[in-house]
């Protein structure tokens, strides 16, 4: 590294620091990139099941729909704005797509590379960085961060250092990732930390009340409808899909609530997620309720899989054998709930870091200028990606968002030291 200083140190090599180094050098300055790990990509060539999931279809203000973090109700989206619209999801299809790796939309509107491997995202990133003459160093654990003279001096393991006229903190969060150092590095400079929980996690459900489903595990639903139930009132509900676990609940509509879920809460899943009502549930049942049918057989005949079918029957204290004829009223009624309404589980505990997606928690937004990710605190320290106090839903979301407020805080970067250089300049 024998530039001393360098105009934009990158520190931490993930899809957010890549994004920095590479706006910063499409601005035309020499860029640093410094990646504790033995690999660049931190999680991108994992996401999706590694084949990819980097964002999601629909305009901005679409998508800042679904964000959370600040301390108040839509700040994330309000922080995200300026980011989103600086680089948006139409703008990263775009730039993958002239490199020769197009993103296609599945269904439900989550893109992926064309080729189904994450890892040619990662490819691309770093093929574009190497043509634009960008410095990576892996292995570069930065230990301490100061700022003299208007340059920041770092040094690190192995005898690391380096100087920059700018830095870009985009270390990521907690998960997946057991020491964050952008969190010690910014705490040195004063910034405040919002404890960092586990975004996008799985539930484990009480032993007890979760016995019939063990053998469940695999089995999902596709699309239907969960509700988030404190001291017997409603606080949130997410549509999507479900997915049955040898211990609780996963699935990205398990995983979009897990955010808001404490112990000891009840998610109540419905399990024919056509019926919309305990009323049509009832009718639906009564309708199949011919001659000796089972009542497992009526229950598949509403869509639900033939061990979730066994599962709800041992769960609300009903025999394989029994006949949808003979099932009393009040257990018909009950039936009908978990049908329509949703099937209680009660939530024993969250996933821990090992099993998070995302990070609730980090840097706190109002100690960041959302137009440029620069540090409200310190001139010429910018912020990127899930270090800071924002989480995404599942679909693509969290990616996006690294992306995004990498490129922004990239190009704030580069034109902050051209900045102080015609600055410096003037007072010559």
């Amino acid at each position: 590294m024998p530039r001393a200083p360098w105009e934009v140190v990158v520190v931490g090599a993930g899809p957010a620091g890549l994004l920095a180094a590479l706006a910063a050098a499409q601005e035309g300055a020499a860029v640093l990139v410094l990646e504790r790990g033995k690999e660049p990509g931190g999680k991108l060539p994992y996401a999706g099941g590694g084949r990819g999931n980097l964002s999601h279809t629909g305009e901005v203000p679409e998508l800042l729909r679904h964000y959370h973090g600040g301390r108040r109700a839509g700040e994330a989206a309000r922080f995200l704005r300026p980011a989103l619209y600086a680089f948006s999801n139409r703008d990263l299809a775009a730039f993958f797509a002239a490199r020769g790796l197009p993103l296609v939309a599945e269904a439900d509107g989550r893109l992926f590379p064309k080729t189904g491997r994450a890892r040619d995202a990662l490819v691309v990133l770093l093929t574009e960085l190497d043509r634009l003459g960008v410095a990576l160093r892996l292995e570069a654990r930065v230990q301490e961060l100061r700022r003299a003279r208007g340059v920041f001096r770092i040094q690190g393991e192995g005898g690391l250092r380096a100087e920059g006229r700018a830095v870009v903190l985009a270390t990521g969060g907690r998960a997946r990732n057991p020491e964050p150092d952008g969190y010690r590095l910014a705490a040195g400079f004063g910034h405040r930390l919002v404890p960092p929980r586990p975004a996008l996690v799985p539930v484990r459900v009480e032993p007890a009340a979760f016995a019939p489903f063990r053998a469940c595990a695999g089995v999902s639903l596709p699309s239907t409808r969960v509700l988030l139930v404190r001291g017997g009132r409603t606080l949130a509900q997410k549509e999507g899909a479900v997915l049955f676990t040898h211990v609780g609940l996963s699935g990205p509509a398990i995983l979009d609530l897990s955010r808001e879920v404490d112990p000891g809460d009840v998610l109540r899943v419905a399990l024919a997620p056509g019926l919309r009502t305990s009323v049509e549930a009832e009718r639906r049942l009564l309708e199949r309720a011919r001659g000796k049918r089972q009542l497992a057989t009526v229950l598949r005949g509403l869509g639900l899989p033939r061990g979730l079918a066994r599962a709800l029957l041992a769960a609300v204290g009903l025999g394989l054998e029994q006949r949808a004829a003979e099932l009393p009223r009040e257990a018909r009624r009950g039936l009908a709930e978990s049908l329509a309404l949703g099937h209680p589980f009660p939530v024993a505990a969250l996933g821990d870091w090992a099993e998070a997606m995302a990070t609730r928690g980090g840097i706190a937004l109002e100690e960041v200028d959302p137009k440029t990710m620069g540090s409200r605190l310190v001139p010429g320290l910018f912020f990127a990606g899930e270090i800071l106090d924002f989480d995404g839903e599942s679909g693509g979301y969290n990616l996006q968002a690294a992306f995004s407020t990498g490129y922004l805080a990239g190009r704030s970067a580069a034109r902050f030291v051209r900045e102080q250089r015609r600055h410096g300049a003037r007072l010559g």
